[in-house]
């Protein structure tokens, strides 16, 4: 463990999200986005087996056994919360480890207003939260969980692999399920939810038909769901959503995904122009009753201009808020541009 704690200490203090040990090759780090060598340090095979042997559970490595890979989570003293993602790689042990965020962030910090807080409190329906990996999904839906737990009694059921943030107790009560060691799979443990009785239930994955199902189920008997997703804007992600059934399903499920969406929080990470980390941008849909009869009708085409019409309600999109970050140079024209959209919105704000 003092390898590990030697080197997770090294990179943390630079500010790296995520470790990365190959045996007998460089050690490799993340840092705003980008791959970054840790010179001067190389871990053996016998070193990274010694690893997994003392930061995984006996059920962990029988999987890794039974399956050639696991993914688990573990608290490391002097470091924090680690993620650890065991595979082989050419037939030999190696390690993709995540920091895990020792704090919650509050829904200012993320810019979220009152529409958002609305949204949160109301008792049932669909939220989604969507990001590509390692772009902060997690961490909004732990701020959405940490607003729930702290303003309303609530019995929040979670479904994740692995369990990233670990709740308190506060005005809510949690039951933590981790894949595979608690249950199976995520739409096991969406089955499995009804016999908890829970007012909320989060799944880390409801991209697949039966997943999504299942959570809409969970809607109309009167639960909250909040769901993770792939990338992309919020027109995107509800394409996504139905596109991937059969035709003859799709009228269907999109009468019941409009009729359960409550709202899509989409989100991305974009380096700064001076070159100090990333910023957040998000995509959100608030599903209004004009949004809902685009949904069910299928008329997507003025999604996107409804979506910017809908501030007020709480609304936003990638492309206004990296046009504001061109103007107030936050963020470079060509940065912004490889997020945007409309690109040709993002040339027009530095005219």
């Amino acid at each position: 463990m003092t390898e590990l704690l030697k080197i997770c200490q090294m990179v943390k203090v630079k500010g790296a999200s995520d470790l990365h040990f190959f045996p007998d090759q460089p050690i490799f780090y993340r840092l705003h986005g980008a791959i970054e060598k840790l010179e001067g340090i190389m871990l053996n095979e016998d070193q990274i087996k010694k690893i997994i042997l003392e930061t995984s559970t006996p059920k962990a490595r029988e999987i890794l056994g039974r399956q050639r890979q696991v993914t688990y989570a573990e608290e490391v003293a002097g470091v924090g919360r680690l993620r650890f993602s065991v595979f082989l790689d050419k037939g030999k042990f190696a390690i993709a480890i995540r920091f895990i965020s020792e704090k919650f962030f509050e829904l200012e910090d993320l810019g979220f207003g009152e529409g958002v807080r609305k949204i949160i409190a109301q008792p049932s329906g669909m939220i989604l939260v969507g990001s590509p990996s390692g772009e902060g999904k997690t961490s909004t839906i732990a701020a959405l969980l940490n607003f729930i737990n702290r303003h309303f009694e609530k019995s929040i059921f979670t479904i994740e692999n692995p369990v990233e943030y670990v709740f308190k107790d506060d005005k809510s009560a949690f039951i933590q399920r981790s894949i595979p060691v608690d249950i199976s799979n995520f739409y096991n443990g969406l089955c499995e939810a009804y016999r908890v009785d829970p007012d909320v239930v989060v799944s880390d994955s409801i991209n697949y038909p039966d997943a999504m199902d299942q959570a809409l189920t969970l809607c109309e008997s009167g639960c909250m769901v909040i769901g993770s997703t792939e990338g992309g804007d919020c027109q995107q992600i509800v394409d996504r959503l139905i596109s991937c059934r059969e035709h003859a399903s799709r009228e269907a499920l999109r009468a019941r995904i409009a009729s359960q969406l409550k709202m899509i929080i989409s989100q991305r990470l974009v380096t700064r122009e001076d070159q100090n980390g990333r910023i957040a941008i998000f995509d959100i849909l608030i599903n209004t009753p004009q949004m809902k009869a685009l949904i069910r009708n299928n008329n997507m085409a003025m999604f996107r201009s409804l979506q910017s019409q809908g501030e007020i309600a709480g609304m936003k999109t990638f492309d206004s808020q990296l046009a504001n970050l061109v103007r107030k140079r936050v963020v470079s024209q060509k940065s912004a541009a490889e997020y945007a959209i409309d690109k040709a919105r993002i040339s027009a704000s530095q005219a």
